[in-house]
């Protein structure tokens, strides 16, 4: 079954259509040259570079898979800690193209991002994303992130059309940064992906703003009801000078029965990708199922971004319900009935001791609901994420973890213990600490950190405790949004561990460390 489990792994690596991570990338901030009456440039370009080199003790067992590999760590992608040191190094190119007719006036813009990645040294002469890298290059590797038009018949409200971002935040990502969405609303841990659909940003006023949005996840045949598509709508509005309150409330509806989805992996509640993302794979014995799946839930922010003192605190709690129906071959019929009722709930503190923001101190926590035994007994009671049907989507990284949970500082290799908030239904309580200082103002700054997780329900053979980290990192500001830097992080496995359900080997894997250097550059 190993075997035939790492050629399927094998085929993916040759198949998939994208696995592409959502990094720091740029935005559009309708550049005027340091003049506000100045028009934009019709055509503008904003790139990202970014180098990694990596020394660790995490390598997949798989040998086809030492290009690209995403999920979870010792999880179906067949990472595991060994005792060498790996070392390699990973590019990437991210540019942004904007294009804004004068003769239009700001009613109408194009925006595309595209994206190259490759591992040093990889593969040369060949066709796929994440591909590249050896001699003499010449690979196809272009991922195309973005492509997408805005229509903006007034100040108040646009419409954005086409291959767009679909986070869960009510700012329009396409000029919001990517630290601002991982610090605001639900941080990016349900929804923090691109696909194509229609979203219209809108201001009621000056303090009350949102977004709704209908986004079309998989269309599988065109002349059957067998898609699969979310509804979104979110706002935020200032309750007092430095309160702001907001909700959402999303809508999926999942007709496609793990039809179409990430190559072999497939999508959906029964498919191998949600357990690949560190998700939950609800065993529901029948691969045709119809589900309708919702979520409603609050966020709260004090002080955002130390706009008005040193204290920055914010609060969020969700709710997802719904249920899963299975079906006949003739899908006339209904089966076993899952209900599903699961919640998230995240708060962090922040205090801003010195001159910068990266003079603070910051406490952060995450709780999520778990299941012992899934499905089993016609009842989900953990969280679901966008990992259900993509790769990755979900991605909470406000913590600033490097192994524990994800880190987004990543090109081709983007894994971590607690991949998804549900943390394979069990849930999931996380504690994280970090000590930020800037010696040097705008231009060297450190922090230290720690994090440690438990899980709200036990697997079956294993304990609660998944790990506990410590981590370090230094960055140095060479010039204007050019930074070099340097990262540790040192993982300790619990006896969550100790259960086989868990891992992809047969002992408990030994303790994970991982050391790597970065060099980001923001070009205007």
């Amino acid at each position: 079954m190993k075997l035939l489990r790492w050629l399927l792994l094998s085929l993916l690596l040759y198949s998939l259509p994208s696995l592409a991570q959502v990094v720091n990338y740029p935005v559009d901030d309708e550049r005027r040259n340091g003049s506000p009456e100045k028009l934009p440039p019709e055509l503008q370009f904003i790139g990202f570079t970014f180098h990694r080199f990596t020394g660790t003790n995490i390598a997949p067992q798989n040998e086809l898979l030492r290009g690209q590999i995403i999920g979870r760590l010792y999880g179906e992608n067949s990472t595991i800690t060994v005792p060498q040191t790996a070392m390699y190094g990973e590019s990437r190119f991210v540019p942004l193209f904007v294009y804004r007719p004068s003769i239009l006036d700001g009613k109408a813009i194009f925006r595309s991002l595209l994206k190259v990645d490759f591992t040093w040294g990889d593969v040369n002469y060949g066709v796929g994303n994440n591909f590249g890298g050896a001699i003499s290059g010449g690979t196809v590797n272009i991922q195309t992130l973005l492509a997408n038009v805005e229509v903006k018949p007034s100040l108040a409200w646009n419409l954005v059309i086409g291959l767009q971002r679909i986070f869960d935040n009510p700012r329009d990502p396409n000029v919001n940064t990517l630290l601002t969405n991982q610090t605001s609303a639900n941080r990016l841990m349900f929804w923090g992906t691109q696909g194509v659909g229609i979203s219209s940003y809108f201001n009621l006023s000056a303090a009350t703003y949102g977004r709704v949005g209908v986004y079309q996840l998989y269309e599988n045949l065109i002349d059957r009801d067998d898609d699969v598509v979310l509804w979104m709508a979110d706002m935020e509005t200032k309750i007092s000078g430095l309160w702001d309150l907001g909700g959402s409330f999303w809508y999926l509806w999942d007709r496609g029965a793990g039809q179409g989805g990430v190559s072999i992996l497939g999508q959906g509640f029964n498919s191998t990708l949600v357990a690949y993302n560190g998700g939950a794979r609800l065993q529901l014995n029948n691969p045709l199922y119809k589900a309708n799946v919702f979520w409603t839930g609050f966020n709260t922010a004090y002080n955002k971004d130390f706009i008005g003192g040193r204290l920055w605190a914010s609060a969020m709690g969700m709710m997802n319900f719904g249920h899963i129906d299975t079906l006949s071959a003739d899908q006339s019929t209904s089966g076993k009935r899952v209900d599903i009722l699961g919640v998230s709930a995240h708060a962090s503190l922040q205090y801003k001791y010195g001159q910068t923001a990266n003079d603070k101190i910051q406490i952060e926590a995450i709780f999520t609901s778990g299941d012992g035994n899934g499905a089993t007994d016609g009842k989900y009671n953990g969280v679901v994420t966008g990992n259900t049907w993509g790769s990755p989507v979900g991605i909470y990284s406000s913590h600033r973890a490097f192994l524990l949970f994800p880190d987004v500082q990543v090109i081709n290799r983007y894994y971590s213990a607690v991949h998804d908030i549900s943390n394979l239904g069990y849930g999931v309580t996380g504690v994280f600490f970090n000590y930020f200082n800037a010696p040097i103002p705008n231009k060297l700054h450190f922090k230290i950190g720690s994090a440690a997780a438990w899980a709200t329900a036990q697997p079956f053979g294993g304990g609660n405790f998944i790990g506990t980290e410590v981590n370090a990192e230094i960055k140095y500001t060479y010039a204007l949004f050019f930074d070099i830097g340097l990262s540790a992080a040192y993982l300790w496995n619990g006896d969550f561990y100790n259960s086989t359900a868990t891992r992809n080997s047969s002992q408990k894997p030994t303790n994970a460390w991982t050391l790597f250097t970065t060099v980001s550059w923001l070009m205007f």
